[in-house]
C-alpha cells in the first residue's frame, strides 16, 4: 500500500520492536488500518509519532511506601 509502512518498517524508522508497535496500535497511540491480518500506518501518522516527546526505557519504579 503506497503511503503506508508495515509493522516492521514502523519499528525500525521509531526504534522500537515490532510488539512495541502492536502494543502502542492496541492503547490507541499510534493509529493503524487493519487489512486481513496485518495492520499498515500511514506515513503521516509515522512522522506523528516521530515529533512527540516519548521517552526511551522502562518507566522508574515508584520509591517504597513505609
Amino acid at each position: 500500500m503506497k503511503g503506508y509502512l508495515t509493522t516492521t518498517q514502523t519499528a525500525e524508522r521509531l526504534n522500537v520492536s515490532q510488539t512495541r508497535i502492536r502494543q502502542m496500535i492496541i492503547e490507541g497511540i499510534i493509529k493503524a488500518e487493519k487489512v486481513g491480518r496485518d495492520n499498515f500506518i500511514s506515513e503521516s501518522e509515522v512522522n506523528r509519532i516521530e515529533k512527540l516527546d516519548r521517552k526511551a526505557g522502562r518507566p522508574k519504579k515508584a520509591a517504597a511506601q513505609e
